[in-house]
C-alpha cells in the first residue's frame, strides 16, 4: 500500500512568489506551490515561465500557476497559461 502526505502553499498574487514566501512555505513541509497571476503581454512573455521555474528549482518543489484568458477586448490584457514546473522542468 502507498500513502502520500502533500502541503500546499496558495498564494494570493503572483508577486507572492518571492523567495522569503516561498522559503518560508517550504521550512513548514509544503511541496506544492500554488500561485495566480496577471502579468502584461511584455513581461509576461519574459518571465512567466522564468520565474515559476526558478522557485521550483530553488525549493525544490512543484510550483503550479494559472493566469485568467487572454481578452483583447478587455482594459487589460493578461499573459499566461496554467503551468506545472518540477525541478526536473525543461523548456519547451
Amino acid at each position: 500500500m502507498y500513502t502520500c502526505t502533500c502541503s500546499i502553499l496558495c498564494g494570493i498574487t503572483f508577486s507572492d512568489m518571492k523567495d522569503v514566501c516561498c522559503l518560508s512555505g517550504c521550512r513548514e513541509g509544503c511541496n506544492v506551490l500554488i500561485f495566480p497571476g496577471a502579468f502584461n503581454l511584455t513581461t509576461g512573455e519574459a518571465h512567466w515561465e522564468l520565474i515559476q521555474r526558478a522557485r521550483a528549482i530553488d525549493n525544490e518543489v512543484y510550483v503550479a500557476t494559472c493566469s485568467p484568458a487572454r481578452d483583447m477586448q478587455a482594459t487589460y490584457n493578461a499573459w499566461g497559461y496554467s503551468m506545472v514546473s518540477t525541478v526536473k522542468s525543461s523548456p519547451k
